[in-house]
């Protein structure tokens, strides 16, 4: 197991940012010895609303993506962006002290978990699919975002049951593993597998909403 001074120096300030048209950067500090400053001013960031997108491009006739599919696809991205918008809203985690690095861990989490609650829920309750192959896209997309809720609600169990610093130090360096998971996601999933739902999502307001000029939309957790 990597000791945890040495893990706190890489990722003491573990920033995640978004690489799907909207703009946030959320500090992350990891409690341990020599990490223990004030945390730094969040930055403001806000969801483009729809008045604020470029219009799409029109369907013609006889074009093969159906409306139908077209409306399968607003429905998915719409999903997807309850996470977004909530990785966009969370907290900065306060280093002052151990305690309230836990504490604001575990605010933190809370948010994400939200996030990944308000998704997962639009996605079990999704239309049936128009077009073949996209029961497949939402199932695989409800187990990972299921997978990474458990974890991160696993972070939480362990934050809230840590007794005394060493254990708050190592609870509050679990926090970075779901935030990773969720910076590793590409949010539309395989949506490149299914040709009909890949041209739906340049139609779909919130799937371009979500992709701009991107073709991988990702929440991107990178090093500092």
């Amino acid at each position: 197991m990597q000791p945890l001074a040495s893990f706190a120096s890489e990722v003491c300030v573990h920033r995640l940012k978004l690489r799907v048209g909207l703009c946030a950067a959320v500090a992350v500090c990891v409690i341990a010895a020599g990490c223990g400053s004030a945390p730094p001013e969040p930055r403001s960031s806000s969801v483009p609303s729809a008045a604020q997108e470029a219009p799409g491009p029109k369907r013609r006739a006889g074009d093969e993506v159906s409306e139908a599919t077209v409306a399968w696809a607003e429905d998915y991205c719409g999903a997807v962006s309850e996470l977004v918008r909530s990785v966009s809203k969370m907290p900065t985690v306060d280093a002052s002290t151990v305690q309230r690095a836990s504490e604001t861990s575990g605010e933190l989490l809370q948010v994400v978990v939200g996030g990944l609650e308000r998704t997962l829920d639009r996605l079990d309750n999704l239309d049936p699919p128009p077009v073949e192959g996209a029961e497949e896209v939402r199932r695989d997309a409800v187990a990972t975002y299921s997978a990474i809720r458990d974890r991160a609600r696993s972070v939480l169990d362990e934050l809230e049951a840590a007794q005394g610093p060493e254990a708050s130090r190592q609870a509050v360096s679990s926090v970075k593993k779901p935030l990773d998971e969720i910076g590793e996601l590409n949010l539309l999933g395989e949506f490149d597998s299914v040709p009909a739902l890949s041209e739906a999502s340049r139609e779909a307001p919130a799937c371009r909403q979500l992709t701009g000029s991107d073709p991988v939309p990702r929440l991107d957790s990178p090093r500092p």
